[in-house]
């Protein structure tokens, strides 16, 4: 596997998968514990977040590191911190995640536009609702200005600048 590339200030599109691609997260518990989890790490590895999508087999995410932790170990904690607890609870040892995840440099604000809009998009595409906004476990409604009743992370204010164009 080749070596992630590591950009200081980078903002990355990132995508990741349960282990075997099993639908742990259509639980809606599960789910909910994952973006709990996203918004922790985000509090004590301080990075930003501007865009998240979990999916009944998959996370996506669209952060940016600050300086102290790669997005490297932001994804380890993130899932490390999940799978130990849905291991714990589900009296299972083994692992939860794909060993590794896809991550992409966001070069400038049409790239993170397409990105965005590929993550709001996913809940439909997989016809898991009618409309994006009505999918419990994304960020489309940060960006709609619609209320929601259920869980929402406060997202980060989309920069002027994106890349080094």
């Amino acid at each position: 596997m080749p070596k992630r590339i590591i950009k200081p200030g980078a903002i990355y599109y990132i995508e990741t998968t349960t282990k075997d691609n099993i639908e742990i997260l259509d639980d809606p518990h599960w789910a909910r514990f994952l973006l709990l989890s996203v918004g922790y790490h985000r509090y004590m590895l301080n990075y930003k977040l501007y865009a998240y999508l979990i999916m009944p087999d998959s996370l996506y995410l669209i952060v940016q590191p600050g300086k102290m932790f790669t997005v490297s170990k932001i994804m380890k904690l993130i899932k490390g911190n999940f799978a130990r607890k849905y291991n714990e609870y589900k009296r299972r040892e083994g692992t939860v995640w794909s060993q590794s995840f896809y991550a992409e440099i966001l070069e400038d604000k049409n790239q993170f536009k397409e990105k965005l809009d590929h993550v709001h998009d996913q809940p439909v595409a997989r016809r898991l609702t009618d409309e994006p906004g009505n999918y419990e476990f994304s960020s489309y409604n940060n960006y709609s200005r619609a209320r929601r009743t259920t869980i929402q992370l406060v997202i980060d204010t989309i920069p002027e600048k994106i890349g080094s164009k």
